[in-house]
C-alpha cells in the first residue's frame, strides 16, 4: 500500500498529476501564459489543487497496515533527534 497523500495538483494544460502533503500556495498553481502580443504574459492559474477529505483515515489504515500489523510500532515525530537543539542551545528564549 502506498502512502497517502493529502493534497492532488492537477495541471489543466498538460494532465500532469502532482501529490503533495504540503499546502500549496497561489504561486505553485500559477504560470504566465503568452498573449497575441509577444511582449506581454498574463499570469493565470492553470493548476487546480484537490484536498483529500479522507486523508486522516487513510492514513490510520496505511499505519495498521504498515506497522501494527506486523507487530512494530508507529515511529513518533521527533523533530530534534540526533541534533543539538535542546541539549546545548535553549528551544525557548525566555
Amino acid at each position: 500500500m502506498k502512502k497517502p497523500f493529502k493534497y492532488t495538483i492537477i495541471c489543466n494544460k498538460t494532465k500532469r498529476v502532482e501529490e503533495i502533503n504540503i499546502t500549496p500556495i497561489l504561486h505553485q498553481l500559477q504560470t504566465y501564459e503568452p498573449t497575441s502580443d509577444p511582449n506581454i504574459s498574463v499570469l493565470t492559474q492553470t493548476k487546480t489543487a484537490y484536498v483529500d477529505t479522507r486523508y486522516k483515515a487513510k492514513l490510520r489504515l496505511y499505519n495498521y497496515i504498515t506497522y501494527t500489523k506486523n507487530g512494530l510500532k508507529v515511529p513518533r515525530y521527533r523533530p530534534f533527534l540526533n541534533s543539538e537543539i535542546g541539549k546545548t542551545k535553549a528551544i525557548l528564549n525566555f
